[in-house]
This record gives structure tokens, sequence and C-alpha cells, in this order.
């Protein structure tokens, strides 16, 4: 269930490569989230263009109005995921792999440091965090909904259980976000 918000240059691109955009970032947030692209990740995966206009006020960079935007505008990409559903390697090829798809969509240079205009954060939602159908969830029940690649549990089961461990530790206590068993393991989603 992951969702991308793109905050762009007004005009940076056409609605044609704001299309091209969508479907390939589509498929990297998905891989990103869960190691798989499918119908039922993708009814659940959004994505939002936001444009500000740089000539009215738009962008300030260095403390001041933008009156020229660089090739390509600039971009903001915020990221939004479950805590545990990516490594940290898995979180840095989404990183290349979204500025790359920009880069060649947008017909642009953006390799280090030849493009410092674009951002892209991911958010990790905290467990407890995040609500659908009437109910909260976690990484668990939000991989098993979406049909994710089984092997991503591997990662987000110890991860899950470490988080377990600290607030166990440090006597958080129970009801806490992601004391519940959303954090632990799948549940239905209605």
């Amino acid at each position: 269930m992951p969702l991308l918000r793109v905050t762009h240059t007004k005009g940076a691109f056409t609605e044609a490569q704001r299309d091209e955009l969508a479907e390939k970032l589509t498929h990297i947030m998905l891989v990103g989230e869960t190691g798989a692209d499918n119908e039922i990740g993708r009814s659940v995966a959004y994505l939002q263009f936001v444009e500000l206009d740089a000539a009215n006020g738009g962008w300030y960079v260095a403390g001041k109005r933008e009156a020229v935007s660089p090739k390509g505008g600039r971009a903001i990409f915020d990221l939004y995921y479950p805590i545990g559903a990516a490594s940290q390697a898995v979180k840095s090829e989404v990183h290349r792999a979204i500025e790359q798809t920009y880069g060649d969509v947008l017909g642009l240079d953006v390799t280090f440091p030849n493009r410092p205009h674009d951002w892209i954060f991911i958010h990790e939602i905290a467990n407890g965090n995040w609500g659908i159908s009437t109910q909260t969830v976690g990484v668990a029940t939000i991989h098993a909904f979406m049909q994710g690649d089984p092997a991503r549990r591997d990662f987000f089961l110890p991860y899950l259980a470490a988080e377990r461990r600290v607030r166990d530790a440090f006597g958080y206590p129970e009801g806490s976000a992601g004391t519940g068993s959303e954090s632990e393991a799948p549940q239905a989603v209605a």
C-alpha cells in the first residue's frame, strides 16, 4: 500500500511524461515495498503529482524565490512504506531507480553531483500508525494482503521481533504503538 507523492516544478514535464512516470514509478514502489508488482498491489498503490509554480513563489532556494528553474525543474519524491517493509539495500535501490527513471523520462543526467535538484525521501510509518478498512495494520498484514514476495518475510519478521525486544527491554507500556498483534502477524484485511 505504498504512497508516492511527487512535488515538482509546474511544467517540468508533459502529460505523456507524467503518465510514463506514473507507470514506471508504480512498479518501483511496489517492488520496493513487497518485492512484487501484481494486480492486488497496484489496486492500493497511490501516486500523486503536486505541481508548484516557481514563477508565483512555489519554490524558494537559498532563501530567495526561484526565478528560473533548472532543466527538468525540481522534484521531491515522498514515498511512504510501513516500517520494516524494506532493508537498507532495497531502499537504496529504490532511491537509485526513482532518480534514474525520472532522468530517463525527462532526458536528464541525474548522476551525482550533476542533479542535486531532486530529493527522494522514504518515510517509514511506525507500527500502529497505518489504518485501512476499519483496522490498524502493520507490515505483515499489508505484505500478506498485497501478496508480496515470501522472501521479504525473512527481513520484516526478524525486524518486528527486534522491535518487540526493544519495547520490552525499555518498558514501553502495553498499548503503545506497535505493541498489538498488527505488528507481529498477518491479519485479514476486510
